[in-house]
């Protein structure tokens, strides 16, 4: 994944939707080796006409730009682009589906799960993800899983925010056809609303990342 340049996003939005539209994944490069390409993230300059995700992988940095935001009675769907085709879709901070990787969560839906205001006020609770997963046409993947409160990390690939000033949520994997490690949030609380401001998800052992709204806002 490069480092993205304004002036692609509409190319590689259109790009990704004509490969999906085919029937083709917008497949590249993938995320990890293709990150650390161009300039560092705290130097790019960006356009005010985008918005922006800093997405890291196995330590290198790339920036994202959102190239549609759907609404939804849970909360809009945002779909994220890259300069090399790469595709996230967020939802209230949370992965629903990638494409152009080197292994795709196709398609993620959630059981039991609250919004993130009552997961702040309940502080723990389990609900159940079922999820989709290329190469290897593996469908209706279950997982059961524990969410709850936590302090703020010392490991987390926040850049320009205090961890300190957000509220911590680790998501740990009580079953799954795969050993997956735990997912992180970190939310920003204000005016009585609870807002995913940086995320970590590992779709198998080897493939993690991490997302925070960009440009950073301490």
């Amino acid at each position: 994944m490069a480092i993205i340049a304004p002036q692609k996003v509409v190319l590689a939005a259109a790009m990704a939707l004509l490969l999906q539209g085919c029937g083709h994944t917008p497949v590249t490069r993938t995320l990890v080796d293709a990150f650390g390409a161009g300039k560092g993230v705290a130097s790019t300059v960006l356009s005010p006409n985008f918005r922006y995700l800093k997405v890291t992988a196995n330590g290198r940095e790339a920036l994202m730009a959102l190239g549609y935001s759907d609404p939804h009675p849970d909360g809009p769907i945002d779909t994220w682009y890259s300069s090399e085709g790469e595709v996230i879709r967020l939802q209230n901070g949370r992965l629903l589906s990638t494409a152009g990787l080197e292994l795709n969560w196709k398609s993620v839906r959630y059981r039991g799960l609250p919004d993130w205001r009552a997961v702040v006020s309940q502080g723990k609770l389990e609900f159940t993800r079922e999820r989709d997963e290329m190469p290897g046409h593996r469908f209706g993947l279950m997982d059961r899983l524990d969410l709850y409160a936590v302090p703020p990390p010392k490991d987390a690939h926040l850049l320009g925010v205090d961890p300190n000033g957000l509220r911590w949520f680790e998501e740990r994997v009580q079953s799954s056809p795969a050993s997956l490690p735990s997912a992180r949030y970190g939310l920003a609380i204000a005016g009585g609303e609870a807002k995913v401001v940086y995320g970590e998800q590992c779709l198998s052992e080897r493939l993690c990342i991490a997302w925070q709204t960009w440009p950073a806002k301490p």
